[in-house]
């Protein structure tokens, strides 16, 4: 997007991409510790975090025989655990925290860093990239990574061709590094003009190689042989084609439509005759467009339910006349799509420090009865159903006002929505939190008792992480 809007005015945008060799084996415990508190973690997580990187052991097995075991004097973090990856955000944060803006910015992803400036000549950014680059090396040196220098690579993004050639060159580590025609960036071969010629290609050949593997099975059923292309061939063309999709014509589908062919006759033995549409509605696989098409409606509905504080969701679609870049052609595609009733999903459902709500699945009907009548308690009671074709909930609330004078009732209903978007279990939800909200706009520090039939939403309410999405 920010190449695109580099190109609206004019601009050239200079790209310089990283990797680090052996990212998680690479990370020194001392200089992680070190920045876990200066970025504030608490003393004791810290010291957590240190007995998590120390006295590890590994051995090797090989046909059910174990080696020795021995100890690791620089592990650093282990591969298969959750929380690496978030510690070795940590560990690269002071390398790619940089803001992003018109001028330039950045973005990693693991041992992947890639950072851009934007000038009006690919000579003008050239003093941006050396000042990249110069960061990045003194990043490595104090953090005691290493880059690799093969897979280190510079790109000038632009159709103008009135900008005039720049064939100099940088000096990374005593390596000579020249600009290339065409960078991969998180598995995207991008050239400088965005054809996506090249991965189109790439990726075509891996979904015939794919395609030809699946072949060479026999004995396969029509319906395991279909299961094997939508899970292992289709996504090996289809990955990231939100991206180049719009760049796909005639020529390159044509190579896509081959193996769509193909696969249809290893899933059903179609004759190689057949048109590719008979086929594929024969062997009953979505066609290459169908699914691009799918994926992008896909995205783009779940890009509307990211909280407004995502980077994406702050990018706002307008209509351009030139270069228009493929998240505005999608915008345009999908403007009438109705999207204002999709939930917001946050990352995290409720924060650590927050107390969560105690739930209780009672079995005994006597003992949820005694609980109802709990005296000088907030009770509520909670319900939903389904009639007519029509989903609604209904909450009756109690507040006690004292021991002599009794309390107050309220009660609220309303309707959800239609069977085919609603059912009960949301209802219900959504009746918990409507009554939960109106409690407590009246009272504070009071013990509240929720009561509901449905044990499916209580155990919802009492796993926030458990989202729709």
């Amino acid at each position: 997007e920010y190449i695109y809007r580099a190109w609206r005015k004019r601009k050239v945008l200079s790209l310089v991409s990283f990797d680090v060799k052996g990212a998680y084996n690479g990370v020194y415990k001392e200089r992680l510790l070190q920045r876990l508190k200066a970025r504030g973690i608490p003393q004791k997580l810290v010291k957590w975090v240190n007995a998590f990187c120390s006295q590890r052991t590994a051995s090797i097995q090989v046909n059910g025989q174990d080696s020795e075991v021995r100890s690791l004097p620089q592990a650093g973090l282990p591969q298969g655990s959750p929380l690496s990856p978030i510690l070795f955000l940590f560990f690269n944060a002071d390398l790619v925290q940089h803001q992003i803006d018109e001028n330039g910015g950045s973005l990693a992803f693991v041992d992947d860093y890639t950072a851009w400036v934007t000038g009006p000549s690919r000579q003008a950014n050239r003093q941006g990239i050396q000042d990249i680059i110069d960061r990045a090396l003194e990043w490595e040196r104090r953090s005691g990574a290493t880059f690799e220098a093969d897979k280190t690579a510079i790109i000038h993004f632009t159709r103008n061709w009135r900008h005039p050639e720049d064939y100099s060159t940088f000096n990374i580590k005593g390596d000579i590094v020249r600009p290339k025609d065409r960078v991969k960036v998180l598995g995207v071969i991008m050239d400088t003009k965005l054809y996506f010629q090249q991965h189109i290609a790439e990726a075509a050949t891996k979904g015939l190689e794919a395609m030809l593997e699946l072949r060479r099975l026999k004995g396969l059923s029509p319906s395991t042989a279909r299961q094997l292309f939508v899970a292992a061939v289709a996504p090996t063309m289809d990955y990231a084609s939100n991206v180049w999709k719009h760049r796909c014509r005639t020529a390159q589908m044509r190579v896509i439509n081959r193996v769509q062919r193909i696969g249809a006759q290893a899933i059903i033995g179609t004759f190689n005759t057949v048109a590719t549409a008979v086929a594929e509605a024969e062997a009953s696989i979505q066609s290459a467009q169908e699914r691009f098409d799918r994926k992008a409606i896909k995205f783009w509905v779940r890009l509307q339910t990211l909280p407004t504080s995502h980077p994406l969701r702050r990018i706002r679609p307008q209509g351009f006349k030139r270069h228009i870049s493929p998240f505005q052609k999608m915008a345009a595609a999908y403007r009438n799509l109705p999207v204002d009733r999709l939930e917001t999903i946050e990352a995290f459902p409720q924060t650590p420090w927050e107390c969560r709500i105690h739930t209780v699945v009672e079995e005994d009907g006597d003992k949820a009865t005694k609980a109802i009548q709990t005296g000088w308690a907030v009770r509520a009671v909670t319900g939903s159903s389904a009639r007519n074709e029509l989903v609604g909930y209904g909450t009756a609330i109690l507040f006690p006002l004292s021991h002599r004078r009794g309390g107050s009732t309220t009660t609220i209903s309303n309707t959800t929505g239609s069977r085919e978007e609603q059912n009960p279990y949301t209802a219900e939800l959504t009746a918990i939190a409507k009554t939960l909200e109106t409690i407590s706009k009246g009272i504070r520090h009071r013990v509240i008792y929720v009561f509901s039939t449905n044990k499916a939403a209580v155990s919802a309410a009492g796993k926030p992480r458990q989202q729709s999405g």
